[in-house]
């Protein structure tokens, strides 16, 4: 399956896991209890999710050249994709939120 092996895909969930986790801790509301037909009403989350899911594969996808071009090694020398499986997992929810805020600028530019 284009190289992606199943540890990759588990540490890549794991990973926006740990991010999902993190941010509800950070919730300013907490009286409000956690609700996942709440989250799901919202439309808008459903395409954060699927940003998420598309840009994690893409990411896994191109992770021998990313592993290069950020120097991700282990001590042998060889890609530490594990590492950046899971980086790809936590951070593209930052990367998406980026691309957003992009969008969000250029709507109200046109407004």
């Amino acid at each position: 399956m284009l190289g992606i092996s199943n540890t990759y895909l588990i540490l890549a969930l794991m990973g926006m896991v740990v991010h999902i986790l993190m941010k509800v801790l950070q919730r300013k509301d907490k009286s409000k209890k956690i609700s996942l037909s709440y989250f799901f009403s919202d439309s808008s989350n459903w395409i954060r999710i699927m940003l998420a899911i598309i840009s994690t594969f893409a990411i896994l996808m191109m992770s021998d050249d990313l592993a290069n071009m950020l120097h991700i090694q282990l001590s042998d020398g060889s890609p530490a994709k594990s590492v950046l499986a899971f980086l790809a997992g936590y951070l593209n929810h930052s990367i998406i939120k980026n691309i957003l805020s992009i969008f969000n600028k250029k709507n109200k530019e046109e407004c």
